[in-house]
Parts: C-alpha cells; sequence; structure tokens
C-alpha cells in the first residue's frame, strides 16, 4: 500500500432541510485515505454513510469543505465535470444493483467503456475475462432479471471494475444478500479490489468484513469515530 493520500477530506460540512427544519450530517471533517487503503464505514441506516459516499464521489455537494482524490479537487469541478472524472476514475457499487434491465449482462459492462470511448474489441475481451473471473462466463448475453441476487451484485462489482478506477466506492454491497452469497461477494472484494490495489471504501453494518479492513470507522457525532473491535462494531 501507498503512503501517497488517494483521497483527503478538508473541514467538510453536509446538511440538509427537511421540514422546515436543519439536519447537520457532518461537520468540520478531515480524513486522508492512502492509496491502496480498504476503508470500511460503519453505522445504522441513515447515520450518513451513503452521503459520505455520494460526497466523495461528487454526487452531491458539500455545504464547505473540499474532496481531493489524486490531486483533483472536485468540490472545485462543475456537474458536468464531476461526471467525466467519476467515468474515468470512480467504480461506484450499489446496493440495489442498479443494473440496466434493458441491457445484457455484457452490454451492462460495456457502457461505462463507451462512456469513455474504449471500445475496441480487447475491451470486450476484457469483459469476458472479467465475468469468467467472477463465474458469470455463461452470462454475457443473459438480462439482469434472469440473474440471482447474489449474480446481479457481482455483475454491479465487475462494472464498478471494468474501466479500472483508482477509488472503489461500495455501498452496503451485501445488504440484499444471504449470509453465505454476502460473504462470497466479500471475498470478490478481497480478491479483485484490494490486491489490485484500488483504493476501496465500503459502507456495511456488517461485521464480517472488518477483518479484511485496514481501517474501520463509525459514523457519529457528525464525524468519523476509529472503531477499533469487532465488538464496537456489532453494537451498532
Amino acid at each position: 500500500m501507498s503512503s501517497e493520500a488517494a483521497i483527503t477530506i478538508h473541514q467538510l460540512s453536509k446538511s440538509y432541510q427537511e421540514s422546515g427544519q436543519r439536519h447537520e450530517i457532518f461537520k468540520d471533517l478531515n480524513l486522508q485515505v492512502t492509496s491502496g487503503e480498504f476503508i470500511v464505514l460503519l453505522g445504522r441506516s441513515g447515520s450518513g454513510k451513503s452521503t459520505f459516499l455520494n460526497l466523495v464521489s461528487g454526487i452531491d455537494q458539500p455545504d464547505s469543505g473540499e474532496v481531493v482524490i489524486n490531486g483533483i479537487q472536485l468540490t472545485g469541478l462543475s456537474e458536468h465535470d464531476r461526471t467525466l472524472f467519476r467515468r474515468h476514475h470512480i467504480g461506484f457499487v450499489f446496493q440495489a444493483y442498479n443494473l440496466i434491465s434493458t441491457l445484457t449482462v455484457g452490454e451492462n459492462l460495456l457502457l461505462p467503456l463507451e462512456l469513455i470511448k474504449r471500445t475496441s474489441r480487447q475491451e470486450r475481451d476484457t469483459v469476458a475475462k472479467l465475468l469468467d473471473q467472477l463465474d458469470l462466463a455463461d452470462r454475457f448475453d443473459t438480462y439482469p432479471d434472469r440473474l440471482s441476487g447474489g449474480e446481479q451484485q457481482r455483475v454491479a462489482i465487475a462494472r464498478a471494475l471494468i474501466h479500472d478506477p483508482d477509488v472503489i466506492l461500495a455501498d452496503e454491497p451485501t445488504g440484499n444478500l444471504d449470509l453465505d452469497t454476502g460473504q462470497q461477494v466479500l471475498e470478490l472484494f478481497d480478491t479483485l479490489v484490494k490486491k489490485a490495489g484500488k483504493t476501496l471504501i465500503m459502507a456495511t453494518h456488517s461485521p464480517e468484513v472488518l477483518g479484511k479492513a485496514d481501517r474501520v470507522f463509525s459514523v457519529r457525532n457528525k464525524s468519523l469515530v476509529i472503531a477499533r473491535d469487532g465488538v464496537y462494531a456489532a453494537s451498532l
């Protein structure tokens, strides 16, 4: 793991207005994540884990503060430029999979490559190779609704990885899966993401992942608090 900072968060604050009241999610948050590091965020539903990932990816903008990824200040970019940055540098794995139902598995994986104009035969071969690694080689022409939940999540992981991003963000990637399938998905993150040297931030409420993480944080008191052991994490 490199000591170089892949992600720097400085004095980040975020709040929402709801029913005439202001709800503060984060206040003056600071964090550095080094290149190749695996960070886990723990916390109950609604604690701010998804909001944090959306801020890091530039999907949401903070009220104040900075998010810097590989030297690029996302908070200083326009919405269009943040979208372009995500296409090249960030892979996002959603709990709800977010696969496009009208596209086959292969087409879902080719789409991120087409968006960054990587459409050669070699790229199609890369898709086929990745599906083979995920035991989905025979699913290239299958539509998502024909897949099990575990298979859909594996395709979602493949889609997040296919354009070789620097940063992977995963939002409750095992939340809709049974225990055994969820464990298989966590193993995939370990083999395909961590061992490839990607920087990974995973939001989860699953204590099973703790042993694989470099650092574990809990979202508490409008900040991130280091969670030092599984007992602490399991109580969340």
